[in-house]
């Protein structure tokens, strides 16, 4: 909706103002008018100036010609118009010449009409346009707020873009990953399988999100891209959602390269800010969140439980409304040393956060001494909880940051005064999963729960007078002769004297298998029939283990 160089010469095509060099830059905008009586115009000229002149003041000197160019060139002018056959029989061909290298758009005008013929209409129609691009502005504005007002979210937002540009558009967080988007049901001169091809370009993942996002923070301006769709030429026109120098995300727009671009981007620049004030009160709301559930954990956890003020407050928590409650803890990996931790456990919270409320709106996570702790409350049957949750968050960390975090679930509870069991539970989980499986893992309470009673100091000390002399002799030949006895009799254990199957987890052949057990016998005289032996046996070697492993 800008005055553009091609503006002009179709608002005087009947006055013989015609273009005489530079046509590649027939498309620059025209911010304002200015005429020339000084040949160090340069000096205020301004960038969008459509400059008029005589060309009294160089018309002798094809040096100053020369650098007068070179000098509007490098301002950002919009172009030059040159009145010729008074001062001038014609353009300069050094002019003429550079402009084209330059792309900077010659004009000439007749001797038939003054400067201020030229100079007002021009104006005029830089006035009327702005005038327009202002209602329209103010138009713009007062849909996108009453969106706002009215309690619509970001889809009614991106939903409000979309219908007032007519154009795709799509809405992304500080990953590049579409948090919503909107499509017009046809676009003019664009089929249905480049249609379907636009939507799939929404949907993905923003490429390059990482240099997108710079340039963006840096400008904090729109950004655009020109996107080729099966021959198709679209501009994608990207702008930050950005409130306080803190970054949101991104919006951006797919555009005809025919469309009305100036008020398409004043669109997209309303509906950032429209944006920034949703990222704002959900923000408001998490910490709101974050706040409650912090204060209601504490008491749950640590705080007198036959208080008064205590049981009243959990009697009118929305706990109250769970049929199961499970809480896990949730820890970043502290030998990773190039990570930031309590960046990174900002980040895990609101991961954590967006990921366990989504699917069960009752829970409540809070972060205690670099821990994230989350105690999910289940409104459906009193079954097992599905663990699947855990997996979606650890894959959800994973996809978008290099920290590994480790997990552990505590026991499911009825009752909100077991709750606290279930929390050391998960921190038991959450410890010894590390000790047995290292870090970025998932840890249940009945895969550690031997190794719980193992630490027991009165167990251990009886499994360690009664299996030592057993396990001793296998690490005494394995020392001695390189072999993995004990290893062997461990995953053979564990397995439940399958060959097949620890064969595999050793790999070597059944055979191999057969005589590394054989072995053993004629090492130890194990009996492989004695199972109560056995099990002792297999406990054994787990305490033995934990102990490496806390030695490590």
């Amino acid at each position: 909706m800008h005055l553009t160089i091609k503006d002009v010469l179709q608002l005087f095509q009947e006055q013989s103002v015609n273009l005489v060099a530079g046509a590649n830059g027939l498309n620059n905008i025209i911010l304002s008018t200015n005429i020339m009586d000084a040949p160090d115009i340069a000096n205020w000229a301004k960038p969008g100036d459509l400059i008029l002149t005589t060309g009294y003041t160089f018309k002798d000197d094809p040096v100053l010609q020369e650098q007068l160019i070179r000098e509007l060139a490098a301002v950002g002018i919009a172009g030059l118009a040159i009145k010729t056959k008074r001062f001038l029989p014609e353009v300069p061909l050094i002019i003429k010449a550079l402009a084209d290298e330059l792309s900077l758009p010659i004009i000439e005008l007749p001797l038939t009409l003054s400067l201020s013929e030229i100079l007002n209409p021009i104006i005029s129609s830089i006035a009327a346009r702005q005038s327009y691009l202002l209602g329209r502005s103010n138009e713009i504005h007062k849909t996108l707020t009453n969106v706002a007002i009215k309690g619509g979210g970001l889809n009614a937002i991106i939903a409000c873009l979309g219908k007032l540009t007519q154009c795709p558009v799509g809405c992304y967080d500080i990953h590049g990953s579409v948090l919503s988007h909107w499509l017009p049901e046809s676009i003019p001169g664009v089929d249905k399988r480049i249609f379907k091809q636009l939507d799939k370009l929404l949907l993905n993942q923003v490429t390059q999100n990482e240099y997108l996002q710079a340039k963006l923070s840096q400008a904090k301006t729109p950004y655009t891209q020109q996107v080729t769709v099966e021959g198709y030429e679209l501009l994608l026109t990207s702008l930050a959602i950005m409130s306080d120098n803190e970054f949101f995300g991104h919006i951006s727009l797919l555009q005809p390269t025919d469309a009305f671009l100036d008020i398409n981007c004043m669109a997209l620049e309303h509906t950032c800010t429209v944006a920034a004030l949703d990222f704002l009160k959900k923000k408001a709301v998490s910490e709101s969140h974050r706040l409650y559930s912090r204060d209601i954990l504490e008491h749950i956890l640590f705080g007198d439980l036959t208080n008064q003020t205590t049981t009243e407050t959990l009697a009118t928590s929305k706990l109250s409304k769970a049929k199961l409650l499970e809480c896990s803890v949730i820890e970043i990996n502290e030998s990773e040393g190039d990570v930031n931790l309590p960046v990174m456990a900002t980040r895990l919270y609101k991961t954590t956060q967006q990921l366990v409320s989504a699917q069960h709106p009752l829970s409540l996570i809070s972060e205690r001494t670099g821990k994230i702790i989350v105690l999910i409350a289940f409104t459906g049957t009193l079954t097992r909880p599905d663990p699947e949750i855990y997996t979606q968050l650890l894959e959800a960390f994973k996809e978008h940051y290099t920290a590994i975090i480790s997990i552990g679930v505590g026991t499911a509870v009825t009752d909100i005064r077991s709750v606290r069991q279930s929390y050391q539970d998960a921190l038991t989980c959450l410890n010894l999963g590390r000790i047995t499986k290292a870090g970025g893992h998932i840890t249940y309470p009945y895969e550690i729960a031997s190794y719980a009673l193992l630490e027991n100091p009165d167990t251990a000390s009886l499994l360690t007078h009664v299996y030592e002399a057993t396990l001793a002799k296998l690490e005494n030949s394995d020392t001695l002769h390189g072999t993995e006895l004990v290893k062997t009799l461990e995953k053979y254990l564990e397995y439940d004297k399958n060959l097949t199957d620890s064969a595999k987890e050793l790999y070597i052949h059944r055979n191999t298998l057969t005589n590394r057990l054989e072995r053993i016998h004629d090492i130890t005289d194990l009996d492989f029939s004695n199972r109560e032996f056995l099990f002792g046996l297999r406990l054994a070697l787990r305490q033995r283990k934990l102990r490496r492993q806390k030695l490590r």
